[in-house]
């Protein structure tokens, strides 16, 4: 690339493979994606600067996603509603930089952040801290059934499965995180096919003896 000349470009698959390579070799910092992501750049260009600015220029394209379709406008319709609205992602974005989730989003917890991936508690327990809300409060929407919908009831969270769509990252050969399970439907509170959905789930429990106060959303 412009940044290394000399630098192999390989395939996606090749990619992966060198990030979890770095994984294996650091397993205590396996979760901080944004260390692994440096420390393999540094071992494939031999150079720290190189390295550095490589990961500059990605992230700054990771923190300006396409959202899927209606996403925003939900979790904005979320907000204006009065619930509280959070992230909480294994990755390395950051909500705070991009352009219409920083207006809506209340709090933010990374894996780097809690020193832990999901479905660790430790991921948890700072959304709660950082949100002021109890568990029983709070609500993970989320794609992965094992880290987002286990997890989330593992401490004490009400959960919406997102049914992944068939080109999504969980599960495919592209999943850092050790893959998703299968079967989310089976241990969510709900399930959805689009984030859109979500508001009507959360009005449907807003008019059950145990409603929800906050919703967490994952994006």
């Amino acid at each position: 690339g412009e940044l290394c000349p000399d630098m192999q470009i390989g395939s996606r698959e090749s990619f992966a493979d060198e990030m979890k390579a770095t994984m294996a070799q650091h397993p205590d910092r396996s979760h901080d994606f944004t260390f692994i992501r440096l420390e393999m750049l540094q071992r494939l260009t031999g150079s720290q600067d190189v390295a550095r600015k490589a990961f500059d220029a990605w992230f700054a394209r990771r923190n300006a996603p396409t959202l899927f379709e209606g996403a925003l406008e939900a979790l904005r319709a979320l907000h204006e509603a009065g619930l509280k609205v959070g992230t909480l992602t294994d990755g390395n974005s950051d909500p705070t930089r991009m352009d219409g989730l920083r207006e809506i989003v209340d709090f933010a917890v990374s894996s780097e952040e809690a020193g832990a991936a999901k479905p660790d508690r430790r991921m948890f327990e700072l959304c709660e801290e950082k949100s002021g809300c109890k568990p029983a409060e709070l609500v993970m929407v989320g794609d992965n059934a094992k880290k987002d919908v286990a997890g989330a009831k593992a401490a004490g969270w009400r959960a919406i499965w997102v049914r992944p769509p068939q080109n999504a990252i969980v599960n495919s050969y592209f999943d850092l995180g050790g893959g998703g399970g299968d079967g989310g439907e089976l241990g969510a509170d709900a399930t959805v096919d689009h984030v859109a959905e979500i508001q009507g789930v959360l009005r449907k429990w807003a008019t059950a003896p145990s409603s929800a106060a906050a919703s967490m959303a994952k994006h």
